[in-house]
């Protein structure tokens, strides 16, 4: 085999090498193996629900002390360290039991976020009484839980209804996620782990 023959397979050779993944790229979009179905999340993303201070609420603090409750957003004494937190926030359920594996779920979903916990508070909401007794770094507020505005502009004409069981909050009170009743924990805790991902502390 000539010099000449040798640069020109050499050639070849690299050019396959180019162009390879072309039709390999085609052939997975057209089969739709190993491409990303696009969800950013597991429940609905910005629902048109009021923010956080413009609920009507009244925060109770860990003692049911009436000089502790509060209204806008949860009171410093329930973030603790100066860490701006997001909030897990859920309307507490009419049936006891219920309410009980609620507040449950949750409060192992905050304790699997291990040092990144701190930046996670839960809210629950009832009407006019607690069902469950506190559980340990539970803020509660007493008053309405608001539903989303359908008639909102930056809602879905195709959603007649929107989620209404568990709700994720930005540090300013905005609900950025929205859950239906059959969402699970694992899904609640990729999203909050994304989010707090995307969004770090800031430096103390």
């Amino acid at each position: 085999m000539t010099y000449v023959m040798r640069q020109r397979l050499k050639l070849v050779a690299l050019l396959g090498l180019l162009f390879a993944p072309l039709p390999l790229a085609w052939a997975m979009l057209n089969a739709q193996v190993g491409i990303p179905d696009g969800r950013v999340a597991n429940g609905a993303l910005l629902p048109a629900v009021a923010p956080l201070p413009e609920w009507s609420l009244r925060y109770i603090g860990e003692e049911q002390d009436a000089s502790l409750v509060e209204t806008g957003m949860p009171p410093q004494i329930a973030r603790g360290a100066d860490e701006e937190r997001f909030w897990l926030s859920w309307p507490e359920s009419e049936d006891s039991r219920q309410a009980e594996v609620q507040a449950e779920r949750w409060w192992r979903l905050h304790r699997a976020l291990g040092k990144e916990a701190p930046r996670l508070g839960r809210l629950v909401v009832a009407a006019q009484e607690f069902q469950h007794a506190q559980v340990p770094g539970e803020q509660r507020a007493l008053g309405e839980w608001p539903v989303a505005d359908l008639h909102s502009a930056a809602t879905p004409e195709s959603d007649a209804t929107l989620p209404e069981s568990l709700r994720l909050i930005d540090p300013q009170g905005r609900v950025v996620l929205a859950y239906g009743a059959d969402v699970t924990p694992k899904a609640v805790l990729t999203d909050v782990r994304r989010l707090l991902k995307r969004n770090p502390a800031a430096p103390r």
